[in-house]
């Protein structure tokens, strides 16, 4: 290779860099961790889904209530794409909580790591969306909350089945977070405390 076609190389990849950052936040929020659980060929179907969900949409919410609404209709997306690759009549380990429980955490940290970690929206617009994201909950979260002392119906993430207890939950932490000044998806640095330990 040339010079001159490696820099027309790296001319092809400027033109396209920002559409390739969806796909490769959408592998980055599928670990092992998050993904070991579902039956084979799930991540696939996952990261399919994610690629496609209109992101962009989210510049123009204006507010924590239509970003709320904008999330459940993604949220379904994802939900449905978990269930189509795991029914429930498999006795896998996701049900009953595989919507708000499993496809709430996954869109969680797919939308906190698009808007907070990588570079796909401006520094305006991530500020502004950040505070509009919900907190990804799994079992260190939970175990975390519990610690704190706020009481938790549920230990796993396979028993948050009800949007009740989902947006309660949420409500919660946006009101704590908002009293400090913060965002409610920072407590998902909860993750990285825990790594360091």
């Amino acid at each position: 290779m040339t010079s001159h076609e490696l820099e027309e190389e790296f001319r092809r990849i400027q033109q396209h860099h920002r559409e390739a950052l969806v796909p490769a936040v959408a592998r980055m929020s599928l670990p092992g961790s998050i993904t070991r659980v579902f039956r084979k060929g799930t991540k696939d179907t996952l990261l399919g889904t994610l690629v496609r969900l209109p992101v962009d949409e989210m510049t123009s919410l204006t507010d924590g209530d239509a970003f709320d609404r904008w999330y459940e209709t993604q949220l379904d997306t994802v939900a449905a794409a978990i269930l189509s690759d795991n029914p429930n009549a498999d006795g896998s380990r996701i049900h009953p909580g595989y919507k708000w429980g499993h496809a709430a955490k996954i869109l969680s940290v797919f939308l906190h790591n698009l808007v907070s970690y990588s570079r796909y929206f401006s520094d305006e617009d991530a500020a502004r969306i950040e505070p509009f994201l919900h907190c990804p909950l799994d079992g260190i979260i939970l175990r975390r909350l519990k610690s704190i002392g706020v009481p938790q119906l549920w230990s796993l993430i396979r028993h948050l089945d009800s949007p009740d207890r989902y947006g309660c939950l949420q409500s919660e932490l946006s009101v704590a977070a908002a009293a400090v000044g913060v965002p409610r998806v920072w407590l998902d640095d909860n993750w990285a405390i825990q790594e360091r330990a």
